[in-house]
């Protein structure tokens, strides 16, 4: 399969079931890495048996989450998932058994702010976490993503994102890609709040595009916030010549339905463009992300 319909097909939501996992109730300490480092290195050199857990090179104050499978994968981020992201839940904390025969996503990210709403609202309703969601907890206090005070949780600087070896390594390429914009969008606010500025400035009939993309995903659309970080992300995960061939099919189904709109891909590809020509100056990469580009770029915010 080429790497053009490679990319045309990356989907971040997967079938809908729910893996048991061991419990693991503490997590390795972050160690250096770039993204390729993270996708060749070899499980069996892992610290612990499912999970590494790796500092961005480029990036230091976003941590990777490289997991064994969905299992632990989803003991860890499933709650978190529906909680922050998933139409008809957020903002509801739900137990195992409501949430038995349900998968997040394939790929996760999550930033100070959301993972500090969460873990308070556990702590204010007294919702028991996962081993794996309380080792998490305890990991973004060490690394400053998250601070306590008196029972509740703020918001610090970084984000987490992870990624599942129950992906294969093409799937795994593209999901870490995704993601990695995700964590540019936590670590930079210049970026995060040139996003913000770019959505704003377009045309209704754009918005509502990519809301309606967004929504047929299962994203809850009423976060402005978490619209933009998944604007910006899905725009930039492949090379601007391949961004209108990957919403194409969309479009055209959109428009065949009457569910939006219609709009042209090369729309589309302008602001992928404006996107990119932010980020070449200052990170060394663009559209594609570093592993497209190989090689490093500026690490200041």
């Amino acid at each position: 399969m080429s790497h053009r319909h490679v990319i045309s097909f990356l989907f971040l939501m997967a079938p809908l079931f729910f893996v048991p996992a061991a419990s693991l109730d503490t997590f390795p300490s972050p160690i250096t890495a770039s993204l390729e480092q993270i996708l060749d290195a070899r499980p069996a050199a892992w610290r612990a048996a499912t999970i590494e857990v790796y500092r961005w090179d480029l990036f230091p104050d976003i941590l990777i989450m490289d997991t064994a499978g969905f299992g632990v994968q989803d003991r860890m981020f499933t709650r978190l998932a529906y909680y922050l992201e998933k139409r008809g839940w957020r903002g509801k904390l739900l137990g195992n058994a409501r949430l038995a025969g349900r998968h997040g996503w394939n790929a996760h990210d999550y930033g100070p702010e959301g993972l500090a709403a969460f873990f308070s609202a556990a702590a204010v309703s007294d919702f028991p976490l996962n081993p794996e969601e309380q080792a998490l907890r305890q990991l973004a206090l060490a690394q400053g993503i998250i601070s306590s005070a008196r029972g509740r949780f703020a918001p610090g600087l970084g984000g987490v994102l992870s990624i599942s070896r129950s992906s294969s390594a093409i799937e795994r390429r593209l999901l870490l890609t995704h993601e990695s914009f995700h964590g540019i969008f936590f670590f930079s606010a210049s970026y995060r709040d040139f996003c913000l500025r770019l959505w704003d400035s377009l045309p209704s009939v754009e918005k509502t595009f990519y809301t309606s993309f967004l929504d047929s995903l299962g994203y809850d659309t009423a976060d402005p916030t978490l619209v933009v970080n998944e604007f910006q992300a899905y725009l930039m995960q492949q090379p601007l010549e391949y961004a209108a061939s990957y919403f194409e099919r969309f479009t055209q189904r959109q428009a065949e339905t009457g569910q939006s709109p219609a709009i042209e891909p090369s729309q589309l590809v302008e602001n992928a463009r404006a996107l990119d020509e932010f980020l070449q100056p200052r990170f060394g990469f663009g559209a594609g992300g570093p592993l497209l580009a190989g090689i490093r770029g500026e690490t200041s915010r």
